[in-house]
């Protein structure tokens, strides 16, 4: 690919990203020009710059649509927004318990889309900010109990970060409950079925318990419990084949 072409194409992919990314957007008194703010950024900068550089008139206001067309370019009205063509024009009063189901982005994009529509309301008053925290501090939690990256839980839902929890909870419960017939003498005599990987339920349990450590480090709620319901259930099918009580 030429060099033109690599340019083009991620300019074009920063685009798509930016129309996913939540941000503030502002009306232009009671007209239809809607901007963000780093839209209005890139062309009050081109127009100081042009200024600073003494700019004649014609290159002044080019400099000028130059910043404009590619402010509105790299910050553009988000997806998200109630302003934008993509998004809807509805917007219902969440509760606590409804902002407490959505993720930071999606709490962020209702945020500024009330703010668009009613000027002058603030986070307090919608209970985002109080979300926000509650999901910040519960990422926090989980990440430490559960010991993996807190970045990987970010993105997700109070709802979901909890949820994640109570799975590596019960994932760590398995382990552990599978660890004791590796290093506890008398179930080692007992049940030497439950070490040996020979026999296909004992092998099928530890490919399962594999996945589900895997799982544990890919940020998905729904795939982590899915693979621990597995490791549990082939867990306890290598158990009976043991003779386990």
């Amino acid at each position: 690919m030429s060099n033109a072409g690599e340019w083009t194409a991620t300019l074009k992919a920063f685009h798509e990203k930016q129309l996913d990314r939540p941000r503030r957007v502002y009306r232009l008194g009671k007209t239809k020009v809607i901007f963000s703010g780093g839209h209005a950024a890139c062309t009050v900068g081109a127009a100081v710059l042009a200024s600073w550089l003494d700019f004649p008139t014609l290159a002044f206001w080019i400099a000028i649509a130059i910043g404009f067309v590619a402010g509105k370019y790299l910050f553009p009205v988000p997806r998200s927004s109630v302003a934008s063509r993509y998004g809807s024009r509805e917007l219902a009063r969440k509760s606590p318990g409804d902002l407490d189901s959505m993720t930071p982005t999606e709490i962020k994009a209702y945020q500024y889309n009330a703010q668009f529509i009613q000027k002058g309301v603030t986070p307090l008053e919608l209970g985002t900010e109080e979300a926000l925290g509650r999901q910040s501090e519960e990422v926090r939690t989980v990440s430490l109990a559960a010991g993996v990256d807190a970045g990987l839980l970010a993105h997700l839902s109070l709802a979901d970060v909890r949820e994640y929890g109570r799975t590596a909870d019960r994932h760590d419960l398995l382990k552990r409950r599978w660890l004791s017939y590796e290093v506890d003498p008398q179930l080692q005599f007992d049940y030497p079925a439950m070490s040996d990987m020979a026999l296909p339920t004992t092998a099928a349990m530890i490919r399962a318990m594999h996945a589900a450590d895997q799982q544990r480090t890919t940020g998905s709620p729904a795939g982590y419990k899915q693979a621990v319901d597995r490791f549990s259930q082939s867990l306890a099918e290598a158990e009976r084949a043991a003779g386990v009580p």
